[in-house]
C-alpha cells in the first residue's frame, strides 16, 4: 500500500467504563521490541502462538514483517494500546487482519496478561471489524472471519461476544495447521459485529 497504515481509535458510545481510556490500534514499531519479548514469555500466550519472540532482534524482524504485509496489501497488524495523553503507552496486545483476495479476511489477536479480563480483546476486535466493514482500506467490505485453536476458550468467548458465529471446525492439517481450529464468521457479511448485536436486540 502506498498510503501509511491507519491508526484506529475507539469511538464514543462503545460501552467503555468512564474510568477506562479508549483504545488506540496503531502500527507496530521497533520501539515495541522489548514489550513484545516480555509478553511472549507468558506461558498462556506461548501455548497458542505458532511463533515465539525470544529476543529483541527476533521482535524487530517480526515488526518488519508486519510493515511489509501492509506495503503488500495483504496484512494490517496493530498494537493495542490505551489512548492516553501521557507518554507512549506500552502495547496491551496485538490484532491483525490478513487476506490476499476473495470475499473474506482473517482476524487474529492476543492480549498481554495484564490486559485480560478487561474487555480489551473484544473492544479491539469490534473496532477492527468496523474498519473492515465500513471504512476505506485494503480489506473494505470483506467479511471478517476469526480462527483460533480448539480449546482456546478465551478467544472463543471473545469471538461469540462480538457477534462472530462458530461456523466450522477445521481439522488439523500439518504442517500448516498443527491442531484443529474453530472458524468464526461475522454473522452478516459486511456488517460490523456491534451492529449485528444491536439488530438482534431490537
Amino acid at each position: 500500500m502506498s498510503s501509511p497504515q491507519p491508526r484506529l481509535r475507539e469511538t464514543a458510545g462503545n460501552g467503555t467504563a468512564p474510568s477506562s481510556p479508549p483504545l488506540l490500534l496503531r502500527p507496530w514499531t521497533h520501539g515495541d521490541a522489548e514489550p513484545l519479548v516480555r509478553h511472549h514469555r507468558d506461558p498462556q500466550l506461548r501455548a497458542w502462538l505458532a511463533t515465539h519472540l525470544d529476543t529483541t532482534g527476533q521482535a524487530r524482524v517480526w515488526v518488519d514483517a508486519q510493515s511489509a504485509g501492509w506495503a503488500a496489501g495483504t496484512r494490517a497488524a496493530f498494537a493495542i494500546v490505551e489512548d492516553t495523553a501521557a507518554g507512549r503507552p506500552a502495547p496491551l496486545g496485538h490484532i491483525a487482519v490478513t487476506g490476499a483476495g476473495g470475499a473474506a479476511v482473517r482476524v487474529g489477536y492476543w492480549t498481554a496478561p495484564e490486559a485480560r479480563g478487561r474487555g480489551i480483546a473484544s473492544r479491539a476486535l469490534a473496532r477492527v471489524a468496523r474498519w473492515v466493514a465500513d471504512e476505506d482500506g485494503p480489506f473494505a467490505g470483506r467479511t471478517p472471519e476469526l480462527v483460533h485453536t480448539v480449546g482456546n476458550e478465551g478467544s472463543c468467548r471473545t469471538a461469540l461476544a462480538c457477534g462472530f458465529s462458530l461456523t466450522a471446525t477445521l481439522p488439523a492439517a500439518p504442517p500448516a495447521r498443527s491442531r484443529a481450529q474453530h472458524l468464526h464468521t461475522a454473522a452478516v457479511p459486511g456488517t460490523p459485529p456491534g451492529a449485528q448485536r444491536a439488530a438482534r436486540a431490537a
